[in-house]
């Protein structure tokens, strides 16, 4: 009778979908954060957390975003929709365009993993509620009270950006701080310390848990710790190489978004350059914001092994767009171009080899598949992106031929604006400026990485050039749907 009870028992454990071998996810979200790492060949850059992970799982060298702005290009990763469909361009949040969409903290609820997120996930406060309810922090309490800065100074200049005649009631004070803080000072270090608790709850669960931890740095303001500045001596600090805009550039290649004009003494004027020794120290600043980050990364990969839950835990981290520091004579994002638009993303899973890289192009929007695979759950039928589970297995598979990303010139009024579509192979970038209402084609452009991989010329005029126009044109006008992988 006994053997009998104990074999019931058993069964039930296996019967018990919340009691499968379903491995634990750790969803990395990194802000603003560019593929400038050691372990993508930054060797300036202090990293070795994230390095390590990169040793420990598959590094992707060409994975790009579906549009270069939080919102949009969380959206696209979150609902697993390109932003054609989920309509996501500006100040608009998933609950409000896609209510009935099932997210992939959703999806993974509905399958039995407990759910925890802290930090910057979704972009909007009403959609982190919406899917994590209480289950979420955005770390807005820390030890001064104020959220961003840790300095009395800082603070102060707060005061007086929120009375500047140019720009009044902005809310915003000086673009970088070091301060001789904890880590646990700013938001990222206090939502880090809250995620380490949980994990340790979570640990005597024998539900799989999927924990999303999201920094805001090295987001604007680029606020640090001073230790971390102190790995950056000034004098060793680069300019940025590209100093202008692309030769044959377009009107519509690069945009001034006002980001930084928004912070304390910083240019007000939109064209105004920062200068040479702004720009100097808004780098420094960014480093600092990218190895305070790294360092807190390290904290959850060390509390993973402390508790044992290491190999049974799938690890992913991801950047949602890249940046410009000073590149092409610009800042922030907002572009087609390669350096916005592609981003660091490293997975390590169970039983998936690592220290291994793939030069394979992916997209943000494949990462809910794959986790979808990885968890051992079914696919979504609304889903457009494609898992690359097979590309942890084998890194230099064949795979997909061309990403696609987008920039609409203005994002307020998309339906009447012009918008950049760009097509990206492993040889070029092409970008076709169309006017909706119309569907007039009113520029492009087309890089050639074979020998201009920092895009500085635009070359879709060149005779030369004819016929790789007309197969990248076709490329972008067959869409996403024929660009699926064979070998998935």
């Amino acid at each position: 009778m006994k053997r009998l009870y104990a074999i019931a028992l058993m069964l039930a454990a296996f019967s018990d979908p919340c009691c499968a071998d379903k491995p634990n996810i750790l969803f990395i979200a990194v802000d603003d954060l560019r593929p400038e790492l050691n372990s993508y060949g930054a060797t300036h850059i202090h990293s070795p957390n994230i390095d390590r992970l990169a040793s420990q799982g598959i590094q992707f060298n060409n994975a790009h975003v579906q549009q270069s702005i939080c919102m949009a290009s969380r959206a696209s990763l979150l609902t697993g929709l390109r932003p054609e469909y989920h309509k996501i361009y500006s100040g608009s949040s998933v609950v409000d365009l896609v209510p009935r969409v099932l997210t992939i903290n959703r999806h993974f609820e509905e399958n039995g993993y407990r759910m925890a997120a802290f930090g910057k996930i979704y972009h909007y406060k009403s959609d982190h509620i919406a899917q994590f309810g209480s289950r979420w922090t955005d770390g807005s309490v820390d030890l001064f009270g104020k959220g961003k800065y840790a300095t009395q100074d800082s603070l102060d200049k707060l005061e007086l950006n929120r009375h500047d005649p140019v720009r009044p009631h902005d809310d915003r004070g000086p673009a970088f701080e070091s301060a001789d803080v904890r880590d646990d000072a700013y938001s990222d270090g206090y939502n880090t310390e809250r995620a380490i608790e949980t994990l340790r709850h979570f640990k005597s669960s024998k539900e799989p848990f999927f924990l999303a931890v999201g920094f805001h740095k090295p987001h604007l303001p680029f606020n640090a710790p001073e230790k971390y500045w102190d790995m950056y001596p000034a004098a060793s600090v680069k300019l940025a190489g590209i100093r202008g805009a692309p030769a044959n550039a377009t009107p519509y290649t690069l945009r001034d978004p006002g980001e930084l004009r928004n912070y304390f003494g910083m240019p007000k004027r939109r064209g105004e350059s920062v200068g040479v020794e702004t720009e100097s120290v808004l780098r420094r600043a960014y480093f600092a914001c990218v190895s305070y980050v790294d360092a807190l990364v390290g904290q959850l990969l060390d509390e993973l092994d402390a508790l044992g839950l290491a190999e049974n835990t799938v690890v992913i981290l991801w950047g949602d767009h890249g940046y410009k520091l000073g590149d092409y004579g610009n800042w922030n994002k907002w572009t087609n171009l390669t350096i916005d638009t592609r981003v660091p993303l490293i997975v390590k899973a169970p039983g998936i080899k690592g220290g291994l890289q793939s030069d394979a192009l992916v997209e943000l929007v494949d990462i809910y598949p794959t986790l979808s695979e990885l968890g051992g759950l079914d696919l979504p039928e609304h889903l457009q992106g494609t898992s690359f589970v097979p590309l942890l297995r084998k890194p230099d598979l064949e795979w997909k031929k061309v990403v696609f990303t987008l920039w609409p010139h203005d994002r307020d009024r998309f339906a009447q604006t012009i918008t950049g579509f760009s097509v990206k192979t492993d040889k070029y970038n092409y970008v076709q400026w169309t006017r909706l209402a119309t569907n007039e084609v009113l520029a492009a452009e087309l890089y050639d990485h074979s020998n201009d991989t920092l895009e500085t010329v635009n070359v879709v005029d060149l005779p030369a050039y004819r016929e790789a126009v007309l197969v990248m044109r076709e490329l972008l006008e067959a869409g996403w749907q024929q660009a699926i992988p064979i070998h998935r």
